[in-house]
Order: C-alpha cells, then sequence, then structure tokens
C-alpha cells in the first residue's frame, strides 16, 4: 500500500530535479525524432526496392526501430528516482522521515510508475503518427492505427516501458549511482542487439528469453511464445529485481 502522503513529497522531490524533468521532455522529443528519421530512411528503400522487397515491407516494423533508444531513456528515469537522492546526500533525510523503508520503496515506485507510464505513451505515440505520416507522404505503405499489430503497440507498448523504468529504478537502489546503474541498464537492453553476432542457439536465446525482447516480440506478435509468457519474463524479472532492491536497502546504511 502507498502512503499518499510519501508519493506527494517523491512528487515534489521528482519534480525539483531538472536532470528528471528534461529526461522526461527528451525521451519524448527523441521518440518523435527517430520515428522521422527511420521511416524517412525506409521510404526512400522502398523508392527503390525491388518487388520482392516491398511486398516484405513492414512499415511498423520500420517507423518504430527507434523503441530500442528510448527504452534506454526510460530506464534511465527510473534510475534517477533513487540514484539522485544517493547522489545528493538526502536519501538518509528521507528514510528518517518516512521512518519505514518499505513504504519509502513502495513510494518510489509508485512514483516511477505514474510518471513514466504518461511519458512512455506520448513518446510511443508521437513516434507512430511521425513515422506512419513519413512514411505516407513518401509514398511508402504505412500501417493505420486500427490495424491489430497498431493497437497492440500503442496500448501495449506504455505497459512495457513503465517496467522497463522501474527496472531502472531497482538498479538505482542497488548501485548506489546514476553513471554506473545507467551503464549497467544500457548494457543490458541492448544486448539483445549486440547478441545478432553471436552462434545461432545464443542468439535464439537471447531474441526469445531475454526480458525486454521477450516483452517487444509479444507487442509486435512477432515472439514464438504464448502472449502471457512472453510479457510474463519481464514482469516476473523486474519483480525480482524490486525485490532484491528493497532486501538490499532493508538492509544496509541509507
Amino acid at each position: 500500500m502507498i502512503d499518499a502522503g510519501v508519493l506527494r513529497a517523491e512528487w515534489t522531490k521528482f519534480s525539483s530535479i531538472r536532470a528528471t524533468m528534461v529526461l522526461s521532455l527528451a525521451t519524448v522529443a527523441v521518440a518523435g525524432t527517430f520515428g522521422w528519421l527511420f521511416s524517412s530512411a525506409a521510404a526512400n528503400q522502398y523508392a527503390s526496392a525491388t518487388p520482392q522487397e516491398r511486398l516484405d515491407f513492414q512499415p511498423l516494423d520500420m517507423g518504430m526501430r527507434g523503441l530500442f533508444i528510448m527504452q534506454l531513456l526510460i530506464a534511465a528515469l527510473g534510475v534517477l528516482v533513487a540514484s539522485s537522492e544517493y547522489g545528493s546526500g538526502t536519501m538518509r533525510a528521507s528514510v528518517a522521515a518516512v521512518g519505514r523503508r518499505g513504504r519509502l520503496v513502495a513510494a518510489k515506485a509508485g512514483l516511477t510508475a505514474l510518471t513514466a507510464l504518461p511519458v512512455s505513451v506520448a513518446g510511443i505515440w508521437l513516434m507512430y503518427v511521425a513515422s506512419q505520416t513519413t512514411l505516407a507522404t513518401g509514398g511508402a505503405p504505412y500501417t493505420m492505427p486500427g490495424d491489430p499489430a497498431a493497437l497492440r503497440m500503442l496500448l501495449l507498448g506504455p505497459l512495457v516501458f513503465t517496467l522497463l523504468a522501474l527496472f531502472g529504478l531497482a538498479l538505482g537502489f542497488l548501485l548506489r549511482g546514476t553513471a554506473a546503474a545507467v551503464n549497467v541498464s544500457t548494457a543490458f537492453l541492448l544486448l539483445p542487439i549486440l547478441a545478432t553476432a553471436s552462434p545461432g542457439p545464443v542468439r535464439h536465446f537471447i531474441s526469445t528469453y531475454w526480458p525486454n525482447m521477450a516483452a517487444f516480440q509479444t507487442v509486435s506478435g512477432t515472439s514464438e511464445l504464448p502472449a502471457w509468457a512472453g510479457s510474463g519474463i519481464l514482469v516476473g524479472f523486474v519483480a525480482v529485481m524490486l525485490i532484491t532492491a528493497f532486501v538490499q536497502f532493508n538492509n544496509s546504511d541509507a
């Protein structure tokens, strides 16, 4: 149960830190920019593509490739919710004010979800509009909002990104530093891309079962796993990370 007073105090801290507000706005701006950039390149490729390449053209996938960049920013936003207090030296005062560490962790998790969700909705929807509009303007195929794949992306994508922000929050508690937590989250989230050069079995395992990839493939409808399993991997992983972060936070000095 999240204490409303503690949650309000967390919002006051969040909104008073320039980095968190700038990062929230930057996430949305970057999403729109990459939606336009990737779809512009895709439209140019489509113009000179062979008939078979045009048949294989996937407008939603081509226009939403910037999600792999956006996930890094939303995870960093979660990191800052915890690490900014370690950096400023106010974590001990926050623990003393709240009394129970579990209430503080719950409030920070609630704040992370409540801020990451609208940022994710704005970013993903802006990327979708920018990318599909650019494809249509460039004479390439595009996906309408009523398409089942587009609906899954627009409705479920923000939930996946909110979970990634909670993953960043857990790293912020565990590593107690912004740079270390952001570096670890970036390496973890980009590993599936880097693993494309690995041997086949390793590449298949990572592309299927790595938490963020399992969720992305479920949302895009390309996962070989049942929908509950693909999304459940990320949910379970984030839950384990948050529990681990709480246990460490509860048993160590603030």
